[in-house]
Parts: C-alpha cells; sequence; structure tokens
C-alpha cells in the first residue's frame, strides 16, 4: 500500500471493519525498520504524526511495529497534546471572562474538533486559537485581552482602540503573557473583499451550545462548520491533515445536503466547495459524487483548473501533496515585517523582497504553484517561471479578493514612500511598544515564528 493511501486510512475517525483491515496490512508491508522509520517521516512531514499515534493506539495496530517507530510517534502526539493543553488553559481563562461580560462566542475549526470529533485534544498541531464574536463586542474583547496581560500582535497598541474594519473580517491578534496562547478573534468566516457573502446572522442564529472545559461557549451548526473549513482549505495549502477535517466532521456528525447547497449558493461558495469536496475525495471518497456533481459549479476557472491538475498528479504519482505549499503565508509574513519596521531603508529591503517573491519565486514554488513538480521536464520549468506571477497574485486573491490585491500592493508603494519621513520624525515602533512595555521582542518573535 502506498504511503499515501496507508496515512489517507489512518486519517479517518471511526473506522469500520475494513478499514482496519487495511490498515493492518498496509503496516505489515512495512517490513524492515527502515520502511517502518520512512512511513513515520512522511506522517511527521505531512503533520499527521499525532493522529496516527492516536489510531495506532486506539485501533491496536502497533503490535508489528519497531519500538523506536511506535516511540517516535508517541512523541509527536505527547508533545502537541501538551502544547494544546496549556492553550486550552490559557482560553478557559479568558472565555470565562467573556461569559462574565455577556460576550457571546464560538469556538471554531481544530479547537472545537478536538474534543467534540477526535475526542483527543493532541490530534494535530494547531497554531491559535480561534473564536467567532460579534462585531459590536470587539472593543470590550480587547479591553478583556489587556486586563489579563496579553500582548497585542502588531498595530492598534499606540493605545486608541482598533475598531473593526470594513474590509476585514478579524480583528488584531493577541498573545496571552505565557506566550501559550495567540488568538484569532473573528467576526466573519472569510474576508468580505472576497466574492464570498457569509450570512453572519445565520451562523449565529443556528449556532449550539457546546460545553469546553466545563465552560457553556457555542459552536457552529455542521452546515456552517462544513462551509468554514471548505472556505479556509488552502488551494495549494491542502493535504490529508487539512482535508481530513472536512470528512471526519461529516462522519461524526450529519448534514442536510439541501440545506448545504441552499447555503453554498448564498454564500457564492459553490465553487470553493466543489474544490475542497473533491480534493477531501482524493483521500477518502466520504462525500456522495451526486450531491458535488449537483453543485453546478463552473468547469472553468481558476479552481477548476487547479483541480483537474490535482487529480492528474494524484493519478500519476498517487498523492495530490506534491503541489502542497505555503506561500501565501511566506509573502503575509514579509507584508507583516514591512509594517512593523518605519525606517524607509527596511521597508525597501522588505519591499524588494515581497516583489522579488511575487515576480521571481524560487523554482519548486513555481513548480508547485503550476502543479507541475512530480517529474518536471525542461519545458514545465520554463512555463512554471513565467506564469509565475500570476499563480502568486491569484493565490493571493482568493484570499483578500483581486481588487484588494491590487489595493494592497499600491498602499505598500506609497508607505514605502511616505516613509522617508521616519528619518525625521521618527514614530514609534511595535518593537519599542514591545520594550516600554518591559517585553523583550524576541520572546514575541520566538512565539510566532513557528506558525505553520
Amino acid at each position: 500500500m502506498k504511503k499515501f493511501n496507508l496515512a489517507a486510512r489512518l486519517s479517518k475517525f471511526n473506522l469500520n471493519a475494513a478499514d482496519i483491515a487495511a490498515c493492518e496490512n498496509g503496516l505489515k508491508e512495512l517490513k524492515t525498520i527502515a520502511e517502518q522509520k520512512d512511513f513515520f517521516d512522511y506522517c511527521n512531514e505531512w503533520k499527521l504524526a499525532p493522529w496516527v499515534s492516536i489510531q495506532l493506539k486506539k485501533q491496536h495496530l502497533a503490535n508489528g511495529l519497531d519500538e523506536s517507530v511506535i516511540a517516535n510517534f508517541e512523541a509527536e502526539h505527547d508533545q502537541i497534546k501538551s502544547q494544546n493543553e496549556r492553550r486550552n488553559v490559557t482560553a478557559a481563562i479568558f472565555l470565562k471572562a467573556f461569559k462574565q461580560a455577556g460576550i457571546d462566542v464560538a469556538i471554531l475549526k481544530g479547537n472545537y474538533l478536538a474534543h467534540h470529533c477526535y475526542q483527543d485534544i493532541g490530534y494535530k498541531r494547531m497554531n491559535d486559537f480561534d473564536i467567532l464574536i460579534k462585531r459590536e463586542d470587539w472593543d470590550k474583547i480587547q479591553d478583556i485581552y489587556l486586563e489579563l496581560g496579553y500582548i497585542p500582535l502588531g498595530f492598534g497598541w499606540s493605545g486608541e482602540k482598533e475598531k473593526p474594519a470594513s474590509f476585514s473580517h478579524v480583528g488584531m491578534s493577541f498573545i496571552s503573557k505565557d506566550y501559550s496562547c495567540i488568538i484569532g478573534s473573528q467576526w466573519g468566516l472569510k474576508s468580505p473583499t472576497t466574492k464570498y457573502t457569509v450570512n453572519i446572522d445565520a451562523v449565529w442564529k443556528t449556532a449550539q451550545p457546546f460545553n469546553f472545559l466545563g465552560l457553556e461557549v457555542k459552536r457552529l451548526s455542521t452546515e456552517y462548520n462544513l462551509l468554514h473549513l471548505m472556505l479556509h482549505l488552502g488551494v495549494f495549502k491542502c493535504g490529508i491533515r487539512d482535508c481530513m477535517d472536512l470528512y471526519n466532521l461529516i462522519r461524526t456528525e450529519c448534514f442536510d445536503e439541501g440545506l448545504m447547497q441552499q447555503i453554498l449558493i448564498e454564500s457564492n461558495a459553490i465553487d470553493k466547495a466543489k474544490f475542497a469536496l473533491e480534493i477531501s475525495n482524493l483521500c477518502t471518497p466520504e462525500f456522495s459524487q451526486s450531491f458535488i456533481d449537483g453543485l453546478a459549479a463552473k468547469k472553468n476557472g481558476f479552481l477548476a483548473r487547479r483541480l483537474l491538475k490535482r487529480k492528474r498528479i494524484a493519478s500519476l504519482s498517487g498523492d495530490f501533496q506534491i503541489s502542497y505549499n505555503d506561500y501565501f503565508q511566506d509573502i503575509e509574513k514579509q507584508v507583516i515585517y514591512f509594517n512593523l519596521y518605519p525606517p524607509f531603508h527596511i521597508k525597501l529591503m522588505i519591499y524588494l523582497r515581497i516583489l522579488k517573491m511575487i515576480y521571481f519565486p524560487k523554482l519548486m514554488y513555481a513548480l508547485k504553484l503550476n502543479d507541475k513538480a512530480y517529474q518536471p521536464t525542461q519545458f514545465d520549468k520554463f512555463i512554471s517561471r513565467v506564469k509565475a506571477p500570476y499563480f502568486v497574485f491569484s493565490l493571493i486573491a482568493q484570499e483578500i479578493g483581486w481588487k484588494f490585491t491590487f489595493l494592497l500592493f499600491i498602499k505598500l508603494l506609497v508607505d514605502l514612500i511616505i516613509s522617508v519621513k521616519n528619518y525625521f520624525v521618527r514614530p514609534q515602533s511595535y518593537f519599542d511598544y514591545l520594550k516600554g512595555k518591559g517585553i523583550n521582542p524576541k520572546d514575541i518573535q520566538n512565539a510566532v515564528k513557528n506558525i505553520q
């Protein structure tokens, strides 16, 4: 059994007898310690090792594996579980403060699924603790974060309130004072600058009670949870670990296909849904093809072309993850750095770096963005380099919309030119703010540098 197929089988929650038998046979094929370690390395590379560790123990599948390999799997799970436990302890503190202040909050994505679906908080590594709030509560929430001694990550720290921006669905991130928890507070499921139009009133009306460590909070309905996971799934940042939340959600909760289709139409998310569900079915065919075909998605366009290319890679190599990359986050980090440093010469250096990443990405990324990373020819390499800027701009536009993508780069150039004045009137930087609060900027940098 190919490593991809074995890992995909093990990624499913509530394995049936046929799944268990297939996994047993697949693991038996790993006859040597080297082959077993190779499978561990594969799971670890794709961030599946913690969940596979759980499955090996839960389904009694580890008998034929070498003790050192089992120990590797368990070490990954224990490390992630410890990190998530610390995060949850911190989360319980601010969630309790929210409840006392009468603030509604819904737990999103993995932090909900870990408890309700996977029933193990160490099932995967999570960058932050994402919550859905109401836009009108953002001022009160910031006050609570600051009262608890949490540290804002970025701007909005100069004393004035950061008001909810009309072009954003998220508030400024905060990190707890012990650096164990980065909190992502959002009042929407996707940026309003994209084409997606999620009815947030309906999201709240259909939200259901959820008990988080003894605290009564809320969670999204199955349909809106599924919508959020679809919208959150990256076009290129999508592998087994990213897809498994979609199919394991519906393996543990039933969803109304008619209602789901209606929500997708209202949210203008038909194309993204088809992409997400078809990619998910490459891991395990959990979503009915009749439901997917009934979505009437466009047969042309960026997402449709990427889906066809991803299927082609899967048929040729047996593993569509060959195209996996998180190039959007790489660029996003540079934009954040650009905004953090006031001096013109530093901004110029970062601005040029951003332009280089867009127009001249490394060949590895150019091939992945063009879905040509599997056995590329010289012609594939040439075409991928030529097409790279289009793919990079399309990738950014998928996250923030085409209009805002162009406005963003115009703003970067304007901010760069204006920053010349900072040589004469030096503004307080974010790092100055941290030092003024007695916080070592390196502690913040170390806390966020491993975000994946």
